[in-house]
């Protein structure tokens, strides 16, 4: 795109702008340069210098060194993305960029950062807790993507670009870590050409660890890890025209939650559940809870061991994939692409939210709540299990290329057809305070998406073809269609009649209302049935002061499709759902490099306008009773900046910053609560998982030792202010800021014949940081009105890598 040759900006000018005078003094006769990083955010090949976007790209040496093997890992690494699990469950993983994610994971609702494996949409938070044996880059695009990545990227997209087969020759890896909690894990990649044309690539890996939370009661240690996959790739290319790619991807995850632990409140008590009522031939009495912790009295430190009420246990989910992609250079001009992807996911999930915590409901005498009379045997407080099968397929056909115009300048296009489809089903069969589940508890869903998009970019003639003018659009039509009973709710139960067994379970009800229960009824669901469209358009304008220099205005608009919830227990608010999330992003960014690429530069300052926010609020008698609903006038602004420097031919410097400045739309709405009454929902003015403040710097140190030994170090550290777990007053927790050192350091031999052996040392959190990746303040009914959930602590290891 960019013709100009190399500008060097003057050394005085560069020194007055960025500080970069010490940088030139320390120029040594190697010349070290920052390596050009390709990245695919825009559906082709383009250096991350040319894509007007603000994309942050993490490539296959950096993710070793910083250990990331999982979504997980990437947490405190990319300013302004936020990744932590779903509150309790270890299978599940929450992503949040620019404040804008998924805050209550239900498969009746997609989540806002799309995430995508080799260019095919995953479409569930499920399961996204996989490790990856053999990926080539992750690039993390932050702001709307509405136009090339469609419906659900409203914060943003991840995508992972794994390693793809080679015919030029035989190679191979094998990685072999050991480190503290037991820490086990052994890795493979066997590359294997079948001749000029056809090449396969084999994968796997085995990991496990022990919990780093002990558990003193039933169960296993809380924390803990056991996961396993293979993935098998396979590349034809019949001509250097055409190539086609199968993988075909199975991996298993088996591990314990993390503790969700009552970090504070009043502890064990009795304590009220809702109003009082006058009970036939006891009088006026109220509806309590006695609860019990085995960790009373209550203390905000982060244990080293707790005694879990309950049998605690593994998740089990295994995923499973298929991918097949085909793609024609038909000229310089023209390149065709089709993208067929299937994933299967079966998840049995099991969340315990106070695994140390005991309850029983009683009839208490008003005042004093001196209990009367149980209402059953002690239950858990609230406590999860689901057994969920999520199946997906995705179709994309892609034109992309670049032509010149007969009267000078270029036109590059990209543009397609997109179809998805998914169906699920979860079977709720957890049981709390509230009593017992159902059987008769599950959601399924049925949905269809089609879209159809392009993007133009004009570099007219003149100016030296410096300017170019972007246009995108995409229109999209879903289908969404879900259904669900709820035994468990009173208004569930009563849409078909009242059955024998919810006679049983509502008597206390029924008795409260003065009311007899007559079991003639059938188990009668809600129908959720909804189309919606949506026309996404992006225009950016961006101009080259220099082939190293470039800045780009852009304007672009996304959205997030409607739903319902799989959490309601109101009959008549599942049926209504919600509507689409929209957000219209404005943006102007810098890309730039200096000194013969010694030095890069990237910013981007935004403003995101949000309408009809999906916030998600209690509307039912237990916290996991929700409904989604709409929140107009939403703002997020903040800028974003990567900065990196080769020092020397041995030292690199990278640095990376992240401001955010948000503002919920609503103080106050109404919602309808189960029982049909509305309620006055508050919400705190900022969003949640939005640190104001965000950073990451780090150094790298490199040095050939003879000629064949090297050695390497890195040290960095990532710092994220305070933020909130929750935009709903009642369920506000803070998280204090945090800052995390990490470190490691290699020693490698060439061998001959081009293979080589490393030895790794590595740390995370070196200094036991204790820090909070959860904070709920929902479970005050409970005696406890922080219920908390830690990050890792210290971890080390170290790694021994052969390859081939």
């Amino acid at each position: 795109m960019k013709q100009l040759s190399q500008v060097n900006v003057p050394a005085a000018v560069l020194a007055a702008v960025m500080g970069a005078g010490p940088v030139q003094a320390q120029q040594s006769a190697a010349q070290p340069t920052i390596a050009e990083v390709i990245v695919t955010a825009q559906k082709r090949e383009q250096s991350l210098q040319d894509v007007p976007i603000s994309v942050v790209e993490l490539g296959d040496e950096q993710l070793e060194q910083l250990g990331i093997r999982t979504l997980r890992d990437i947490a405190g690494n990319v300013p302004n993305l936020v990744v932590n699990n779903f509150n309790g469950r270890a299978d599940i993983v929450r992503l949040f960029i620019r404040g804008i994610g998924q805050n209550d994971v239900s498969i009746t609702q997609d989540p806002s950062v799309a995430l995508y494996v080799d260019g095919i949409y995953v479409g569930t938070a499920a399961g996204a807790a996989f490790e990856w044996p053999d990926v080539e880059r992750i690039e993390v695009l932050r702001g709307p993507q509405g136009t090339l990545y469609g419906r659900n990227a409203t914060g943003g997209a991840v995508n992972i670009i794994l390693k793809k087969p080679s015919a030029d020759g035989v190679a191979g890896r094998i990685d072999l870590t050991g480190g503290n909690f037991n820490l086990k894990r052994a890795s493979g990649v066997l590359n294997l050409p079948l001749g000029r044309q056809l090449a396969l690539r084999v994968s796997g890996l085995f990991g496990e660890r022990d919990g780093w939370i002990k558990n003193t009661g039933p169960g296993e240690d809380f924390g803990g890890q056991d996961r396993d996959a293979v993935r098998a790739a396979l590349r034809w290319s019949p001509s250097d025209s055409v190539t086609a790619d199968y993988t075909f991807e199975l991996s298993k995850v088996r591990d314990t939650p993390p503790l969700s632990y009552a970090a504070a409140g009043m502890g064990s008590g009795t304590y009220p559940l809702g109003a009082p009522f006058n009970q036939p031939g006891l009088g006026l009495v109220i509806p309590a809870a006695t609860v019990v912790y085995t960790n009373d009295p209550l203390t905000p430190d982060r244990p080293g061991s707790v005694q879990a009420a309950r049998l605690v246990e593994a998740s089990d989910t295994e995923v499973q994939g298929h991918a097949l992609a085909l793609e024609w250079r038909v000229s310089d001009a023209l390149t065709l692409r089709s993208l067929s992807g299937y994933r299967d996911v079966h998840a049995d999930q099991l969340a315990d939210y106070l695994p140390t915590g005991t309850a029983t409901i009683v009839l208490a005498s008003f005042p004093s709540l001196t209990p009367l009379f149980p209402l059953g045997a002690p239950s858990a407080i609230n406590e999860s299990r689901q057994i969920v099968d999520f199946r997906t397929f995705s179709q994309e056909f892609q034109a992309f290329g670049e032509t010149k115009l007969k009267r000078g300048g270029s036109l590059g296009y990209v543009g397609g057809l997109y179809y998805y489809t998914d169906d699920a089903r979860l079977a709720d069969v957890d049981g709390s305070v509230f009593g017992p589940r159902d059987p008769n508890n599950l959601t399924t869903i049925e949905d269809e998406s089609y879209a159809l998009f392009t993007d133009l970019t004009w570099t007219p003639p003149g100016l030296g073809e410096r300017l170019h003018l972007t246009a995108g659009a995409r229109y999209s039509e879903d289908r969404r269609r879900a259904f669900r009973i709820q035994e468990n709710s009173f208004s569930f139960a009563a849409v078909g009649g009242f059955t024998a067994a919810n006679c049983a379970r509502f008597a206390a009800t029924f008795a409260a209302l003065g009311q007899t229960c007559v079991p003639n009824g059938a188990i009668v669901g809600s129908r959720y049935e909804r189309n919606f469209s949506n026309s996404s358009f992006s225009g950016t304008v961006t101009f080259d002061f220099a082939s190293n220099v470039s800045a780009y205005a852009k304007y672009v608009s996304g959205y997030k499709t409607g739903g319902t919830s799989q959490r309601s227990a109101n009959p008549v608010k599942f049926a209504e759902g919600f509507e689409p999330e929209d957000v219209v992003s404005y943006e102007i960014g810098l890309k730039s490099s200096f000194l013969d690429r010694r030095m890069t530069l990237n910013t981007a300052i935004f403003q995101m306008d949000i309408d009809n926010f999906q916030a998600s609020v209690q509307t039912g008698a237990s916290p996991g009773d929700r409904d989604f609903y709409g929140v107009d006038g939403s703002q997020i602004r903040g800028i974003e900046a990567e900065f990196a420097v080769a020092l020397t031919s041995e030292w690199r410097l990278r640095a990376q910053a992240g401001l955010l400045d948000t503002k919920w739309g609503a103080p106050v709405i109404d919602v309808m609560l189960d029982t049909g009454v509305m309620k006055r929902e508050t919400f705190v003015e900022s969003f949640s998982y939005a640190p104001r403040r965000s950073f990451t710097l780090g150094i790298d140190y490199g040095r050939a030792l003879g000629t064949d030994w090297r050695l390497d170090g890195f040290l960095s550290y990532n710092y994220q202010s305070e933020m909130i777990n929750s935009n709903a007053a009642g369920d506000v927790g803070p998280l204090p800021a945090r800052g995390l050192a990490d470190a490691g350091v290699s020693l490698t031999r060439a061998i001959a014949g081009s293979g080589e052996l490393m030895l790794r040392l590595w740390g995370r959190n070196l200094s036991d940081k204790q820090y909070l990746l959860a904070n709920l303040g929902s479970f005050g009914f409970a005696g406890a009105t922080s219920i908390v959930e830690f990050g890792e602590p210290r971890t080390y290891g170290v790694t021994l890598d052969y390859r081939f």
